[in-house]
């Protein structure tokens, strides 16, 4: 997986999720008793930080003597309270991501998912949904990967299938169809949570995002509310100089589109404008600094990358121009300063 490069350095350019728990325990409150040297206490950390991360009561609660005590497996109440979940896993059963829990303690139940889901590929057919009672289980398949909804929700199939295809688009904007691919054409079982650590904020925000705008399920896009003078001056930055080899250029604020510069043979997808807004709300890594990170449109060219400058000028407003040519981040950057001023 292709890191961003960041420019600038900052002592607040730590990754925070924009998803956070009013009930979940505070990292200060769990004791100063952990070893850099040990293992068990850095993987409780990390599962504490992930559910901590997605929203969920912590099932890692602290002990009384300071330390951290597992009890993921009895918590199953507090998992089970929840209206939606999302599980991505591969064609061997491998567990890659769920959206509340730590996926490594399901790997039993991913294990039965895609049991039901090779029973029904060895019949010739393709499982698309089951309903029990007021559950709703929506299956995508999208070889390597399966992507399941356990919804109660009231939702459509349809409805939950697109969350579904955006979960999936989500994961090419990071490794892009072709290096999917070739990754499990090499080696079936392979774990793809190494090449998408760090990336799961995304998958996180994506999906608290579908019960909150509901333009993912009109394949629209929200834009912010301007006078059109503002919105030409405003635009004014992105025209006044010439920058070769960009394709898009625009100004985002909170997640809310101002502006779009784009060829005219050239549009973007809805679907791919939401993956780049919620890569820019879903967390403050790019908030810090200049960001020069390779992307990949799915609705665009799912096969290969193209690379993004980001930049914010002032809190919760963005400038991002995405280019085909991974060298062009000094005349974008340089182009930039020299608008602003």
């Amino acid at each position: 997986m292709q890191e961003p490069v960041f420019i600038d350095s900052s002592n607040n350019s730590q990754s925070n999720s924009s998803v956070e728990d009013d009930n979940s325990f505070e990292p200060s409150s769990l004791g100063t008793n952990y070893s850099s040297n040990s293992n068990n206490s850095d993987d409780l950390v990390k599962n504490y930080n992930k559910l901590r991360r997605q929203g969920s009561r912590s099932s890692i609660i602290p002990a009384a003597d300071g330390t951290i005590k597992n009890q993921l497996k009895t918590d199953t109440n507090t998992w089970l309270q929840h209206k939606k979940h999302f599980f991505i896993l591969s064609s061997a059963g491998k567990p890659i991501w769920t959206r509340y829990g730590d996926e490594s303690q399901l790997s039993s139940l991913m294990g039965v998912i895609q049991a039901i889901i090779s029973f029904f590929q060895d019949g010739d057919d393709a499982i698309k949904s089951i309903n029990a009672g007021h559950h709703k289980f929506v299956f995508l398949i999208k070889e390597p990967l399966y992507f399941v909804a356990v919804s109660r929700t009231g939702e459509s199939d349809s409805q939950i299938r697109d969350q579904l295809l955006y979960l999936h688009n989500q994961v090419l904007s990071v490794l892009t169809s072709i290096q999917l691919t070739k990754i499990f054409e090499q080696r079936v079982n392979f774990d793809l949570r190494r090449l998408l650590g760090g990336t799961e904020v995304f998958l996180d925000s994506l999906s608290t995002l579908f019960n909150n705008d509901h333009s993912f399920m009109l394949s629209g896009l929200q834009c912010l509310r301007l006078s059109r003078s503002i919105r030409d001056q405003v635009g004014s930055i992105l025209t006044d100089g010439k920058i070769k080899n960009i394709l898009y250029a625009m100004i985002v604020a909170d997640g809310k589109l101002v502006t779009l510069l784009r060829p005219r043979k050239h549009s973007l997808h809805p679907s791919d404008l939401h993956l780049l807004f919620n890569m820019l709300t879903g967390s403050t890594t790019f908030h810090t600094a200049e960001s020069w990170t390779p992307l990949c449109l799915p609705k665009f060219n799912s096969k290969g990358f193209l690379h993004a400058y980001i930049c914010y000028i002032e809190k919760n407003i963005s400038m991002v121009v995405i280019s085909i040519d991974k060298d062009n981040f000094f005349e974008i950057r340089d182009t930039i300063r020299m608008g602003k001023n």
